[in-house]
């Protein structure tokens, strides 16, 4: 009986733990989603307790809560340094953030906590986070090498 030689897997190169500054921007974005969800569910509550503009409340509150979701599955694509994270997050907080600043003294503390996760997203020591982990691809002349 002839046996093959077992090989011990491969050792993975040890992940660096996240910097404070992307665990504090993960933490604040997912405050964020937990306030714009509970906003889509008032849409919704609000729609059915009060019976005006059913249908608009309803697609309304649908519509922020699929904006929660996309911030929690984009926070988990940021955790893992994925560029294209921090440029959709950077996108839902000024779309959103932005016009909540201009709807009253409610929204404002909302319109105010999106705003500052956009900027910690931009801070020196975040950028230096996702070069290391997500590398622009350097291009020479209309994309080409």
């Amino acid at each position: 009986m002839i046996r093959a030689a077992i090989r011990p897997p491969a050792p993975r190169s040890p992940r660096t733990p996240l910097p404070s500054i992307i665990r504090a921007a993960s933490a604040a974005w997912l405050a964020a989603a937990f306030l714009v969800g509970a906003a889509g569910v008032s849409f919704i509550v609000s729609a059915h307790t009060q019976h005006r503009d059913t249908a608009a409340l309803t697609g309304l509150g649908c519509v922020v809560l699929a904006v929660a979701l996309l911030i929690v599955f984009t926070v988990l694509r940021l955790r893992t340094g994925k560029r294209s994270a921090r440029e959709t997050l950077t996108t839902v907080g000024l779309i959103v953030g932005v016009p909540l600043l201009f709807r009253g003294p409610a929204l404002i503390a909302l319109a105010a906590l999106l705003l500052l996760c956009v900027l910690i997203l931009w801070l020196p020591q975040s950028s230096r986070f996702f070069q290391e982990r997500d590398p622009k691809a350097r291009r020479r002349f209309f994309g080409r090498r």
